[in-house]
């Protein structure tokens, strides 16, 4: 899914809004956070799995990156396990004053389950 997002391939008008919904259980979706956020295997193991008919809100912020922080609270975040860490760094993705980490250009966030699966593209 994030790479149909980072590659634009909804080719939705962007006058409109998009909305996606994704229905999963708790590790899953900490896979799936793990990977769009690029945190590491110490912040997934510190996340707690989503209670029963519990959701989460990313919207996209200022910066043109998702985040939390719009629509969830510190305390929230919290709750849900992250780590102060974490949290200013959804904080900053509101409004583009995030600092690039390691973490963003580490090869190690999961790929061996994603990035590297033969992807085909139906519409080709």
């Amino acid at each position: 899914m994030w790479r149909d997002v980072d590659m634009n391939r909804h080719q939705v008008d962007p006058s409109s809004e998009l909305n996606l919904v994704i229905v999963s259980h708790g590790l899953t979706s900490r896979v799936f956070l793990t990977k769009w956020f690029k945190w590491t295997v110490a912040e997934f193991e510190r996340l707690n799995n989503f209670g029963n008919c519990e959701f989460r809100v990313m919207e996209l912020g200022a910066s043109g990156e998702y985040t939390f922080a719009i629509h969830h609270s510190e305390e929230e975040m919290l709750d849900w396990g992250m780590s102060k860490d974490m949290i200013d760094d959804q904080k900053d993705r509101v409004d583009g004053c995030r600092v690039t980490t390691s973490n963003d250009s580490c090869s190690l966030h999961l790929n061996e389950y994603f990035d590297l699966l033969d992807v085909t593209d139906d519409e080709e």
